[in-house]
């Protein structure tokens, strides 16, 4: 047997439309760690919660090669990254060829 708890005002059916006083519509979410399968609960916001605070400039990400098409046997310290605030740029690509890139990050804990 299900187990319900509500606090504020949900629809009638999940997983239909449920508008707002002046007819938009309220935009649900599913929070779960196994999907449909567990415990799960279903919320509605207000204002979508993918709605985008602030666009930021452009940068490359595209990681500067310190050897070009070298064999040669290297030993990496990954341990010694230095942390940066942005985790895109706390990215250090280790191996790269024209498929993969193998990197080592320290993103700083906010």
């Amino acid at each position: 047997m299900p187990q319900y708890h509500v606090l504020g005002q949900i629809p009638a059916k999940r997983h239909t439309q449920f508008r707002k006083k002046d007819g938009s519509l309220y935009a649900e979410e599913l929070v779960s760690t196994h999907g449909f399968s567990s415990v799960y609960s279903l919320i509605y916001h207000c204002h979508p919660p993918t709605m985008i605070k602030e666009i930021g400039a452009a940068y490359s990400v595209e990681p500067k090669l310190a050897f070009q098409r070298s064999l040669m046997h290297q030993s990496f310290e990954g341990f010694d990254i230095v942390p940066a605030d942005d985790y895109l740029e706390s990215r250090k690509a280790v191996l790269v060829n024209n498929d993969l890139y193998i990197s080592l990050a320290a993103p700083k804990n906010q």
